[in-house]
């Protein structure tokens, strides 16, 4: 399968320098990330992949997006006999993903910086990933998930479910700052509508979830690649 990973500075100014915070952010606080969620639990994304999982028969291929150390979530599809590549923008969170799971392919990349054939994969994931990119790349990244989905796969994702930009200061150790962007509940339908060619929306959900001291909104995705179309809802428009 060829990978390609781009230069990002060939990226927008945006891009760059938003991806920049996330990356180092992402290595700074990397020992402290693993210790805090790999051991956490969390329902609704445990059941998305029970879900996802059931629909997979093995050696099925599965792209994640943002693996981060690769537990709990990469290990996990592993373990179930599926073929797993991994993608992180942070090298630190990489190194630590071929220690814990050395069966996947991983990849050190910016995410917008990936180029797979067409129908590569069964099902792709990006659990807290695609919310990191600046709001004018997520749609793109969507558009190109559909590309890379084979006819009948699987897209599961989370995505804020607020609007707008947020840069966190002291986010998970002082002195660390993490970038993140929403595009709202409606925007992120719309954004599934619009580029999502193909897919069609089969779970749509808002959950609220614990994140250090302060209570977050997520919401889940979960669709079904049918072919040539425009996503809309859980029917698909030609």
């Amino acid at each position: 399968m060829e990978i390609i990973a781009g230069d990002k500075n060939s990226l927008p100014t945006i891009s760059f320098n938003a991806k920049g915070l996330v990356e180092h952010g992402y290595d700074q606080v990397a020992p402290a990330y693993l210790s805090k969620f790999a051991p956490r639990s969390i329902p609704t994304r445990a059941a998305y992949i029970e879900k996802l999982l059931a629909k997979l028969p093995p050696g099925a291929k599965v792209l994640e997006l943002g693996c981060g150390p690769g537990v709990p979530c990469t290990q996990t599809f592993i373990t179930h006999g599926l073929e797993v590549t991994g993608v992180d923008i942070s090298s630190v969170q990489i190194e630590l993903a071929r220690q814990h799971v050395p069966q996947a392919t991983l990849i050190h990349a910016d995410m917008m910086a990936l180029s797979f054939p067409p129908a590569s994969f069964d099902a792709v994931v990006a659990f807290y990933s695609i919310f990191h990119l600046p709001k004018e790349e997520q749609g793109m990244m969507i558009g190109r998930v559909a590309g890379w989905l084979k006819e009948g796969g699987w897209f599961l994702c989370n995505l804020h479910a607020d609007e707008g930009d947020l840069v966190l200061d002291d986010w998970l150790s002082p002195g660390v700052r993490m970038f993140s962007s929403g595009l709202g509940v409606q925007g992120n339908r719309d954004m599934l509508r619009e580029d999502g060619n193909g897919l069609t929306i089969v779970d749509d959900e808002i959950a609220v979830e614990k994140v250090g001291r302060v209570e977050a909104r997520f919401h889940w995705i979960f669709a079904m690649h049918r072919g040539k179309g425009r996503c809309i809802g859980k029917r698909q428009i030609e």
